[in-house]
């Protein structure tokens, strides 16, 4: 099987221990722990009979093996106090100190590399001309607690998928900046993530619905940010 580097992610804590793998060609997982392809072609986990994960989703496993070429494997811990911990940990607060702001924390993000992937499959948009495209891939983890509406807005410059890693939560679209106006619930539990990236690429950026996150129960998940190279 040969030696597996492990490299540890600047925000891995007590919180999550967070590895990232490369090129992995077999790799034991032997406690329970978020696994997520963050590659542009399908891995493999199993026991005994492997299943195919695709790029861009992930899964729980407690026990086995995965193949890949790029994943990150999160620890499944049970979480209390975690607005604490993550402020002890030094996380930010994205909206600042101001009264009446959501309480919306980000761990310090890393940069993971350059991930080949093709913009017609990974954002199945009819009609876009195929063609494999470098994408630099940034990760860090937020946290926010139970029935934290995250912010509705409609602007990244990046494709943006999230990962649950503990508590239950979702990702919301709307018609307009009005909570009013949703239509679509993603409901997100540990080891689950968006099921596809809901962006469209038009010459050379990326264009959302209004969306947000919201946490039902205290929250922690991985935001992975693949910006066009």
């Amino acid at each position: 099987m040969g030696t597996v580097l492990l490299e540890e992610l600047s925000f891995s804590s007590a919180l999550t221990h967070a590895v990232v793998l490369r090129d992995l060609r077999q790799y034991e997982v032997t406690s329970p722990a978020v696994v997520v392809n963050m590659g542009g072609s399908d891995a493999f986990i199993g026991h005994g009979q492997s299943a195919a994960l695709p790029a861009f989703s992930s899964t729980i496993l407690h026990g086995g093996f995965i193949t890949g070429e790029l994943l990150a494997v999160l620890s499944v811990e049970t979480v209390q106090n975690g607005e604490q911990q993550a402020r002890e940990l030094g996380w930010a607060d994205f909206y600042g100190a101001e009264p009446g702001q959501p309480v919306l924390l980000r761990s310090a993000q890393d940069t993971i590399g350059t991930v080949l992937l093709d913009p017609a499959l990974v954002l199945r948009q009819p009609g876009l001309a195929p063609g494999e495209k470098a994408f630099t891939l940034k990760a860090n983890l937020w946290f926010s607690p139970a029935g934290t509406n995250c912010g509705i807005h409609n602007r990244h410059d990046f494709i943006e998928v999230h990962t649950q890693i503990s508590g239950l939560g979702r990702m919301q679209k709307f018609t307009s900046q009005d909570h009013a106006s949703l239509y679509e619930d993603q409901l997100l539990s540990p080891g689950n993530t968006n099921p596809v990236p809901f962006c469209l690429e038009r010459e050379g950026t990326f264009i959302y619905p209004w969306h947000q996150y919201r946490a039902d129960t205290d929250c922690i998940w991985l935001a992975l940010e693949y910006h066009l190279s």
